[in-house]
C-alpha cells in the first residue's frame, strides 16, 4: 500500500512539473516586478540583474576599465586582462566557484558590470583587482547568460 501511495505521489509530481525553474523552492518573478526593478543588465538575454552603483575607481597602470572591456570584448576574448573595481555583489560557492560582480564607474552602451569567477572570498564594498581570462557569451542555462565573463580570476594587489 505504501508503494502505491509513493508511486501516485511521484506521478502527480511529474505531471504538475512545469519544467526547469519550477518547484516549491523557486520564487517566480512576475514580468511586472521585473519591469519595476531599477536594474540594468549587460544583455537582454540574461536573468542576472545588477544595480548600477555610484562608484568611481581609477584603473591601475596595468588595468583595463570595464567600459573598455565591454567595447573591445571581441578582440579581448580569450586574453588575460587585469581590472580594478568595487565589489557590488558576491555569491559564494555556486557551481564550485565564488561569483563576484564589480563596477568601476565606467559604462559602455548600458553595460557597467563585470562578473568574475574565482576561488577568493571578498566583501561587498571592497575595492579589488583581479586578473583572468575573458570569455564571451557564456550560457549556463536558466537565464544565466553572460556576454562577458572573467573566468578563474586571481586577486592581485
Amino acid at each position: 500500500m505504501n508503494k502505491l501511495i509513493v508511486s501516485i505521489a511521484v506521478i502527480l509530481s511529474l505531471i504538475s512539473c512545469k519544467g526547469p525553474g519550477s518547484g516549491p523552492l523557486v520564487r517566480q518573478t512576475s514580468k511586472k516586478e521585473v519591469m519595476n526593478q531599477s536594474t540594468t543588465t549587460t544583455d537582454k538575454k540574461s536573468a542576472v540583474a545588477v544595480t548600477k552603483m555610484d562608484v568611481k575607481i581609477e584603473p591601475c597602470n596595468s588595468c583595463t576599465a570595464i567600459s573598455n572591456l565591454l567595447s573591445n570584448k571581441q578582440s579581448l576574448s580569450g586574453k588575460v586582462v587585469r581590472v580594478k573595481g568595487v565589489v557590488t555583489k558576491f555569491n559564494p560557492q555556486i557551481m564550485g566557484k565564488n561569483w563576484v560582480h564589480i563596477q568601476d564607474g565606467s559604462e559602455f552602451q548600458g553595460g557597467f558590470d563585470l562578473t568574475i569567477t574565482t576561488d577568493k572570498s571578498v566583501s561587498l564594498g571592497d575595492t579589488v583587482t583581479f586578473e583572468g581570462k575573458l570569455a564571451l557569451d557564456k550560457d549556463f542555462g536558466y537565464g544565466y547568460f553572460y556576454p562577458i565573463l572573467m573566468e578563474d580570476g586571481k586577486q592581485v594587489n
